[in-house]
C-alpha cells in the first residue's frame, strides 16, 4: 500500500511575536535536548517526551528544510519498497534529531520491510512514546483542549498514523497570544471534524529565525 504523507508549506504573513511565545533560547534548548537525547540512547524511555520535542524544536538540532527533504526523499523509497534507502535517511535523521517522529516512522517500517523485527519494534516503541506526548496533551476538540505540536511534522504524522484522518482545509489562528493549527478533516468514513494543534513552537521558531512567516 502506497504511503502518503503530507508535508508543510511556508506562506508570508505580518505577525508580531508575542511574549506567550517565550521558550528557551536555541543554546539553552540544545544543552536541553542533548541531556534527553542522551538518556534516550541509553535506553531511559521514563523521560519528559514533551520536553524533548520542544528543545528538539527550539534548538533546531536539525535544520528544518534539510530534515523536511531528507524525510520526503525517505518517503519515496519506502514507496517504491526501497527499504535500506529508507533506513539509511531515516536513521541519519536521528542521529540528529531522535525527536524526530516522522524518523523513527520511517525507521520502523523500513526495518519491518527488511524482516528485522527487534529491531522494528525498538523502533515503534519510541515513535509510540513521542505520539503519546501528544495525545497526553488534550483532545484536540478545542482552543482550550488543542494537542500540543512543536511542529507542522509532527501534527500530520499523528493525524496520518494516530488519527487516520485526511485534511480538508487548515489555516492558522492567534487567540490569547497563543497560535493554533485549525485543520478540518475527513476520516475513513467521510465524518467531518475540526482539530485544534497549539503551534506556539513552531510559530516562535519560525518567529525567531526572522522568518515572520505562517504555514499550512
Amino acid at each position: 500500500m502506497k504511503i502518503v504523507r503530507i508535508t508543510a508549506l511556508a506562506i508570508l504573513a505580518s505577525i508580531s511575536v508575542s511574549s506567550a511565545l517565550a521558550a528557551d533560547d536555541m543554546q539553552a534548548a540544545r544543552a536541553k535536548y542533548s541531556e534527553l537525547a542522551a538518556k534516550v540512547r541509553a535506553g531511559d524511555l521514563g523521560i519528559d517526551w514533551k520536553a524533548l520535542r520542544v528543545a528538539a524544536a527550539i534548538g533546531e538540532v536539525e535544520e528544518p528544510t534539510e530534515g523536511l527533504l531528507a524525510v520526503q526523499k525517505a518517503y519515496a523509497a519506502l514507496n517504491k519498497g526501497e527499504f535500506a534507502d529508507a533506513l539509511k535517511i531515516g536513521r541519519g535523521v536521528e542521529d540528529h534529531n531522535i525527536a524526530d517522529v516522522d524518523a523513527h516512522y520511517l525507521a520502523w517500517r523500513s526495518l519491518v520491510g527488511l524482516g528485522r523485527e527487534d529491531e522494528a519494534e525498538k523502533e515503534r516503541v519510541l515513535l509510540a512514546a513521542l505520539l503519546q506526548s501528544i495525545t497526553d496533551s488534550g483532545d484536540g476538540k478545542s482552543v482550550k483542549t488543542a494537542w500540543f505540536a512543536t511542529t507542522i511534522r509532527e501534527t500530520y504524522l499523528y493525524m496520518g498514523s494516530v488519527l487516520n484522518v485526511q485534511s480538508q482545509e487548515h489555516r492558522t489562528w492567534r487567540h490569547d497570544d497563543h497560535y493554533y493549527d485549525v485543520i478540518a478533516v475527513k476520516d475513513q468514513d467521510g465524518k467531518q471534524m475540526v482539530l485544534w494543534f497549539n503551534c506556539d513552537t513552531e510559530m516562535h521558531r519560525q518567529m525567531a529565525a526572522g522568518e515572520r512567516a505562517t504555514h499550512r
